[in-house]
């Protein structure tokens, strides 16, 4: 009996169909509510997600124009406190972000077919010209989330070979993972403490101590969850 194929909801860069070919399957509704676990909602299948996490609605209605125009005023040219970029000749600059939510957990993504060997990661991408790294990091994280996030604090830049990465820490203000586009088959949501479980490349360990320690001391971080739209 031929396998059915299975493709994803959204069409690529080129307007072609992309088949997934290891669908992953979407985690039960208690996932989502309890702190403790990781869920997993998947573009292959319907998640059940609640209308709400942390008092932040989940709009699967929502959308952004397909043009970097929007970002220029959805996100900040520069995070407070955010250092200079420094990118050794030969490097290319990429960014993105890590979501955090006030339950310690943290939004990751799952490439389709492990793109790369990356079965799970970081949103990120490659640094657009016209953006500056806060807000390529917010719209990379928007193309593989499907959530429109800010970016509020520095976390950290990892150099790898031959791209160096800036990450922020972001908070989630609208969007759903079912929005999320072809790069990712699925969204995760994972208790900090267990990243490494899930990150399967060194690189992206890296940015976990960083991410550890924000969040152990963050009282004051969270105090506008929820209203920064």
């Amino acid at each position: 009996m031929t396998k059915k194929k299975i493709f994803h909801p959204c069409l690529d860069e080129n307007g072609e169909r992309v088949l997934v070919k290891n669908p992953m399957d979407s985690t039960s509704l208690k996932t989502w509510l309890d702190e403790r676990r990781s869920a997993i909602a998947s573009r292959t299948d319907r998640p059940q997600l609640p209308d709400f996490l942390n008092d932040v609605a989940f709009d699967e209605d929502f959308s952004i124009a397909d043009s970097p125009e929007p970002w220029f005023d959805l996100c900040p040219d520069v995070v407070e406190g955010e250092p200079d970029f420094v990118l050794p000749p030969g490097y290319r600059a990429t960014s993105g972000c890590v979501v955090a939510e006030p339950d310690q957990r943290v939004w990751v993504v799952y490439p389709t077919n492990a793109f790369g060997g990356v079965i799970c990661s970081f949103p990120k991408g490659r640094l657009e010209p016209v953006l500056s790294l806060a807000q390529n990091a917010a719209k990379e994280t928007w193309e593989e989330t499907g959530l429109l996030v800010r970016p509020v604090h520095f976390l950290c830049d990892i150099v790898r070979r031959r791209v160096v990465t800036r990450y922020y820490l972001a908070l989630r203000i609208t969007g759903s993972p079912v929005l999320a586009g072809w790069e990712s088959q699925a969204v995760g949501l994972v208790p900090v403490d267990d990243l490494t479980l899930f990150l399967n490349r060194e690189y992206d360990r890296k940015v976990v101590p960083y991410t550890t320690a924000l969040l152990s001391n963050s009282a004051g971080l969270f105090k506008n969850f929820g209203k920064l739209s």
